[in-house]
């Protein structure tokens, strides 16, 4: 989808998202590119883990931009995968599994991938989940998102989860 339309889309959302607070959240999906950096992708998976331990159930999601997966390639109930193939021609999610995926509602949803990425941007629009965090890379961001951080410092990664984390725990 082009931006101008996944915008279109956002404003005519009828959606109530609400933010709850931090000891409330019980499950959470984190989704992210597969063609982001390893380190990124361990630094988003380690603070997954981190809310699993403190009992939130974890679910993440990550896009692949290939068009099928190979055989090889199997998902389970803790790491999901969605690809091009499970977006219709002009992006938006056809594929079932993605379908129920995105219909969860989810108490909270973080995009750990800090550069643009449309299908992200596209999951985060059709997630049913009940509050966003995103990167803020550009103004209209504010449309896909509830909560916005801006990625920087020497690791932006860490230092955007590290924001997250203290945004989060800020909630009342």
């Amino acid at each position: 989808m082009k931006p101008s339309t996944l915008i279109r889309k956002a404003k005519s959302q009828k959606y109530v998202r609400t933010a709850l607070p931090f000891k409330s959240i019980e499950n959470v999906l984190m989704i992210w590119d597969a063609n982001q950096s390893r380190t990124d992708v361990e630094e988003l998976k380690t603070f997954g883990h981190e809310l699993r331990k403190s009992g939130k159930s974890i679910t993440f999601l990550t896009f692949h931009s290939l068009k099928k997966f190979p055989i090889d390639m199997q998902e389970n109930d803790l790491y999901r995968l969605c690809c091009k193939g499970d977006f219709n021609l002009i992006a938006a999610p056809k594929s079932k599994k993605l379908k129920d995926l995105l219909m969860q509602p989810f108490d909270l949803l973080i995009n750990g991938c800090l550069s643009e990425q449309t299908y992200l941007k596209t999951i985060a629009l059709y997630s049913k989940a009940k509050f966003r965090v995103g990167p803020f890379l550009n103004n209209d961001d504010t449309y896909f998102y509830e909560l916005l951080i801006k990625p920087n410092g020497a690791d932006p990664c860490e230092n955007y989860l590290i924001e997250t984390g203290k945004y989060l725990n800020k909630i009342k």
